[in-house]
């Protein structure tokens, strides 16, 4: 097992997950185009998702890494301590810090174990505002204010390298560090390069804490105002053989409702699991059931694969809760 890949469903309601300024007196949502249908598309970016996750990870107890200010070429820039064997999130969302290391000059930088493209609506943004007033104390100038809110249902993408998560480069990541497991390893170029990993049991529970996060999502602008329900739906977990995504937009649901709940797409889901089920171990979708029309239809087209379990979102955290990683 070399990576799991995670892809979750969520519908919002009246929200502004992630504002993109204001133009003129309205707060605007960030929004992408699509080039081929013309519309826009809600997004959270994938900056805000992390700042989230970040703080789920504070609040299931785990400590975090300092963000300081540093001068940097004359400027002050905002960095974490970059110290990913002590914390967490310099061990899953990376960092690029310039700092001494041996009295010398250097620049340690870490790509994220990580990755995730934030989340994006399955379907078009139809205009749709909030109106709000700032009083003026002497009741003469009370300013009207708009917010775009959206309802729809998002998506979100996240692909997590299991065999970086935990072991640091000495050099490009990390100063020489002690008191871990050493590993000599050949890098691309043939160089021998020196890994330090972490304890098994710490790299596991650093695995399962990010996979809680992204199960109980919550996060986003406004919230004051546009409190909205964030956490996932339905969350396909993908362990995968190679470090190659496959699940991406497969996961969706249709237009439309039947009796009040939402319909996904299984043939499409289906289509795409069949197709890279060589570099598929192990395929876990957990869902509410009480929320979707087709939770039959959906584990009547999985019935026979061994590999690919249908769980309701209890017994997913469950296995969650026991993943390993699988060396």
């Amino acid at each position: 097992m070399k990576a799991i890949e995670v892809v979750t469903l969520t519908k919002v309601e009246g929200a502004n997950l992630n504002s993109n300024g204001t133009e003129g007196v309205i707060a605007v949502l960030k929004k992408v185009r699509d080039p081929v249908d013309g519309r826009e598309y809600v997004r959270v970016s994938g900056q805000s998702v992390k700042y989230h996750l970040r703080q789920l990870l504070k609040e299931l107890d785990w400590e975090l890494s300092q963000i300081v200010p540093k001068s940097e070429g004359g400027q002050k820039v905002i960095v974490s301590l970059g110290e990913p064997q002590k914390y967490i999130d310099d061990d899953l969302f990376g960092y690029m810090i310039a700092k001494k290391v041996n009295g010398k000059n250097a620049t340690l930088r870490r790509t994220a174990v990580v990755r995730t493209n934030g989340m994006v609506s399955l379907f078009p943004y139809q205009e749709d505002r909030d109106f709000g007033v700032r009083y003026d104390p002497s009741g003469d100038n009370h300013n009207i204010y708009e917010t775009e809110i959206t309802t729809n249902v998002m998506r979100g993408n996240f692909f997590i390298e299991l065999d970086r998560l935990g072991v640091f480069k000495e050099g490009l990541e990390v100063p020489k560090l002690e008191g871990l497991e050493v590993r000599k390893v050949k890098d691309a170029t043939g160089r021998e390069v020196t890994l330090y990993v972490l304890p098994r049991e710490e790299r596991e529970k650093r695995l399962r804490a990010i996979l809680e996060a992204i199960m109980q999502y919550h996060g986003g602008a406004k919230l004051s105002n546009f409190f909205t329900k964030v956490y996932p739906e339905v969350m396909v977990v993908a362990t995968l053989k190679r470090k190659i995504p496959v699940i991406g937009d497969a996961l969706r649901v249709k237009e439309g409702y039947v009796d009040g709940k939402l319909v996904l797409d299984v043939e499409r889901l289906k289509e795409t699991v069949e197709t890279f089920s060589d570099n598929i171990e192990k395929l876990y979708i957990g869902l509410f059931e009480s929320r979707f029309a087709n939770v039959d239809e959906l584990k009547k087209a999985f019935e026979g694969m061994k590999n690919v379990e249908i769980l309701t979102m209890k017994d997913l955290k469950e296995r969650i809760e026991e993943m390993k990683l699988g060396e």
